[in-house]
C-alpha cells in the first residue's frame, strides 16, 4: 500500500510524484539496509528522484540500535556505521578496543574479520556511549549469548522510518 504526494521538483521545478516505499538506503554505508514506507518523489518530466527521510538523526540511533542487537555478527559496513554515529575516528575507536587505526580500516573495509569477543565490545560501546542508547546496555549485553556465529551479510535490516521499529530478515527470505 503506498499513499502518493504532489511535490514540486527542485531539479526543473515542474510537477513530482512522490509515494511512500521500501528504500534501499545505500547513503547509510550498509549495502543490505532498507528502509520501508520511505517517501520517494520522481519528477515527471525530468526524472530525477528525491528522497525523503525525516528524524534522520533517531533513524541513525534505531539503526545503530538494531545492530548492537543484531543476531549475527557486525560486518564492516555495520562497523564503520556504528564509529561514524558515534562521531568517532578510527583512532579514537581503535583507543577504546586496544588496537590502531589500521586495524580498525581492515575491519571496516572486510579484509580482516571482527573477532567475537571485539564483536560484542563493539555493541557494549556503542550503547555505553549513546546517552540514549544507553539505558539499554542491560538489554543489549543479555543479547551477546544469542548471536550466532555467522556474517551479518546473509541478514538484511529493514527499518520503518514512522515507527523506527526495526527487523532482521534471512536473506533467502528477504527475496
Amino acid at each position: 500500500m503506498s499513499s502518493e504526494n504532489i511535490l514540486i521538483c527542485t531539479n526543473c521545478g515542474e510537477t513530482a510524484k512522490s509515494e511512500r516505499r521500501r528504500y534501499r538506503y545505500l547513503e547509510s554505508g550498509i549495502s543490505n539496509l532498507y528502509l520501508q514506507g520511505t517517501e520517494v518523489a520522481e519528477c515527471l518530466r525530468c526524472g530525477e528522484s528525491h528522497v525523503i527521510i525525516p528524524r534522520i538523526a533517531k533513524l541513525h540511533r534505531a539503526i545503530a540500535l538494531a545492530l548492537a542487537n543484531s543476531p549475527a555478527r557486525l560486518t564492516g559496513e555495520q562497523l564503520r556505521f556504528l564509529r561514524k554515529h558515534l562521531s568517532m575516528s578510527g583512532e579514537q575507536l581503535g583507543r577504546y578496543l586496544h588496537t590502531d587505526k589500521t586495524k580498525i580500516s581492515k575491519w571496516e573495509s572486510g579484509d580482516d574479520p571482527i573477532g567475537p569477543s571485539t564483536d560484542r565490545l563493539i555493541r557494549l560501546l556503542v550503547a555505553a556511549l549513546d546517552g540514549e542508547l544507553r539505558p539499554g546496555v542491560t538489554a543489549i549485553a543479555e543479547h551477546l549469548p544469542q548471536i550466532r556465529d555467522e556474517s551479518g551479510k546473509v541478514w538484511e535490516l529493514q527499518v520503518d522510518v514512522a515507527t523506527l521499529q526495526s527487523t532482521f530478515v534471512s536473506v533467502s527470505r528477504a527475496a
